[in-house]
């Protein structure tokens, strides 16, 4: 069958999304907007992802574990696991710059409970790369049974595309923007497997209307299709 997707997405712990992208909103906007799958993929952070967890199992929403890692280049990499455990285990084994945010400049950083209280407020600041390579974040993923995709290479920010000049031989599956337009996706389609997300910053643009076919309905059967494809 297909399911219809929306594997990146930033709460209000990433600095530069909106306050109101709680996990509670977020999962409750793709259950409103027919999602089966959602991801809280943060910058360099998870500390919403359970909360995200629990209102999708309310909700009814498969929520995938993901964070998005910011990687030395500044290359952003969309990385997806089939639980909670693995998504902490992999993030442990990655090491960050221990720098301060400044809200007043790149905005605040936020982790919330299931009822949108603030628990506290991430110092660390999200936005700058942490001390590891796209091939060591790959294998790292594929260690802890999940999958490392270079986000939105369409785009000119952050795309392992734009600063690399090229999307490197270990990986193949990609992210593309849904600003892409049709002749882009069908060029990248010819040698990859694609995934089509929003990139979403504010509640408005969750929802993307990307499609994918699989077994069943599941995070274990969607992790398992692109690592089959990667």
């Amino acid at each position: 069958m297909k399911y219809k997707y929306d594997l990146h997405v930033h709460s209000c712990l990433s600095p530069c999304a909106e306050n109101d992208m709680t996990p509670a909103t977020i999962v409750a906007f793709a259950k409103l907007s027919g999602l089966d799958f959602i991801a809280v993929s943060d910058h360099n952070a998870i500390d919403n992802v359970e909360v995200a967890l629990k209102c999708g199992a309310a909700y009814g929403v498969c929520v995938v574990p993901a964070v998005e890692i910011q990687t030395e280049e500044d290359i952003h990499l969309l990385c997806l696991f089939k639980n909670l455990q693995n998504l902490k285990a992999f993030f442990s084994q990655i090491s960050f710059h221990d720098l301060k945010n400044d809200s007043s400049i790149y905005g605040d950083q936020l982790v919330m409970d299931e009822d949108d209280n603030i628990v506290r407020v991430e110092d660390r600041l999200l936005l700058h790369g942490a001390k590891i390579t796209p091939d060591k974040v790959k294998i790292l993923a594929d260690e802890f049974g999940g999958i490392a995709i270079p986000a939105h290479i369409d785009r000119e920010g952050n795309s392992m595309l734009a600063i690399l000049g090229s999307i490197t031989d270990e990986f193949k599956v990609v992210e593309l923007s849904t600003k892409a337009k049709n002749e882009e996706v069908e060029k990248w389609s010819k040698d990859y497997t694609v995934i089509i997300d929003s990139d979403a910053h504010t509640v408005e643009n969750i929802g993307v209307s990307s499609e994918i076919e699989l077994p069943d309905r599941s995070v274990f059967a969607l992790i398992d299709y692109l690592k089959s494809r990667g």
